[in-house]
């Protein structure tokens, strides 16, 4: 279950307006995937160590962020706008070791489209790299009249990034086993609808998978003939 946890905590950095309430969460959860991940790859073990700096993070981030609402000191003001420069580093840091992790173990089993879309996401996660450099509010200046274009392409290509890195930790939830994954009964929830919603997930990774496996033999028969 490390790449569904993994999934759902990355997930939470779609939320690009009040991130300073929401990056505890992703990086909590984050956290207890990679670690589960750890002992398969140990580019998710650093990985692990990132989330675990970036859960540090933002406890203080929403500490300031509370103390800003509230209190409003002029020096939590003057630091609230770099927290966003350091979120979006943490991020870039995480993803890199993530879909290193991802590529190395989807080669392992032969899994090869997914090895070269964990590839192309390493490159194309500079965006966040970026985005913690703009963040910083000398350049809104150095960029006068253009400056808001600039941050509103930059916002765009980091929703994107985040919304195809999640199809791509998606397809490694769907196509790599866990260790003994499926050899461990499945314990019943609490709550009957719980088992409900996965058995539908289960269910859909299932068809999908025998779908995806009975185009693959119609194009192997169309190219044998």
């Amino acid at each position: 279950m490390g790449f569904g946890t993994l999934f759902i905590g990355y997930f939470f950095l779609v939320n690009i307006s009040y991130f300073a309430y929401t990056d505890i969460i992703s990086a909590m959860v984050m956290l207890i995937g990679l670690y589960q991940l750890s002992g398969v790859n140990r580019q998710f073990r650093y990985a692990s160590y990132a989330s675990a700096a970036f859960a540090f993070f933002a406890l203080a981030e929403i500490a300031l962020a509370l103390t800003d609402a509230l209190i409003s000191p002029a020096w939590v003001s003057t630091a609230m706008p770099y927290l966003g420069a350091v979120h979006y580093l943490f991020i870039f840091i995480i993803t890199i070791f993530v879909f290193r992790g991802i590529e190395q173990v989807a080669m392992e089993v032969e899994a090869y489209p997914l090895s070269k879309s964990a590839k192309a996401a390493v490159p194309l996660s500079a965006i966040f790299a970026v985005a913690s450099v703009f963040e910083i509010p000398y350049f809104a200046g150095w960029l006068g009249a253009a400056a808001a274009y600039v941050y509103f392409a930059i916002l765009l290509a980091v929703v994107i990034s985040v919304l195809s890195n999640l199809i791509t930790v998606y397809k490694a939830y769907m196509q790599i086993c866990m260790p003994d994954e499926e050899k461990k009964k499945k314990k019943p929830s609490r709550f009957k609808f719980m088992d409900k919603f996965y058995d539908s997930i289960e269910r859909g990774s299932r068809e999908y998978a025998e779908y995806k496996q009975g185009k693959k033999k119609e194009k192997n028969k169309k190219g044998k003939k």
